[in-house]
């Protein structure tokens, strides 16, 4: 929950913020029990967590493991958003999500309990089997860098363009 207050005030400006400490979020046991999935999602508007499936023909999902590498960011947003205008992604349903997570490997079980989807895309600095689409439930993931990574190496952009024609092609786009 600490790091969901910080992401609140840090990334997102927020200037005093209370939560019902209760309040468990996605991915974390409501025990908080040591061996609980640390996984949170969060939207521009904070974490989420809907409360039915939610059916998505694409998902960006961005690892964040600093502050400054959130979708949400103006710098990232405004990159982020030209790579998406480039795919020509039009008359789809799309879900863009940061997220917090220790072990990565169950990132795919985490998101299934609330998202079904075609393709995920998965940003992140440090990509996994970088460029290769692997099915992982009921879709197809993909792992490149993420638009804040681009920010910082310029020179990535090319193997990122190459990872987002998979998924245009993977979506008839």
């Amino acid at each position: 929950m600490k790091d969901y207050v910080q992401y609140l005030e840090e990334v997102l400006g927020l200037q005093k913020v209370m939560l019902n400490d209760t309040t468990a979020p996605v991915g974390v046991a409501s025990d908080a029990t040591p061996t609980a999935a640390k996984i949170q999602f969060f939207t521009q508007k904070g974490p989420y967590a809907p409360a039915e499936m939610v059916h998505r023909e694409l998902v960006f999902l961005n690892i964040l493991t600093q502050a400054k590498e959130s979708f949400f960011l103006p710098e990232t947003r405004d990159l982020f958003d030209k790579m998406k205008s480039a795919m020509k992604i039009r008359n789809i349903q799309v879900l863009e999500l940061d997220c917090t997570v220790e072990d990565r490997s169950l990132l795919p079980s985490e998101l299934a309990q609330f998202c079904e989807s075609k393709v995920v895309v998965v940003f992140s600095s440090f990509p996994k089997d970088l460029g290769e689409m692997i099915y992982k439930g009921p879709g197809k993931w993909i792992e490149t860098y993420s638009p804040a990574y681009l920010l910082e190496d310029a020179a990535a952009k090319k193997v990122v363009w190459n990872d987002l024609q998979k998924v245009m092609k993977e979506l008839n786009l």
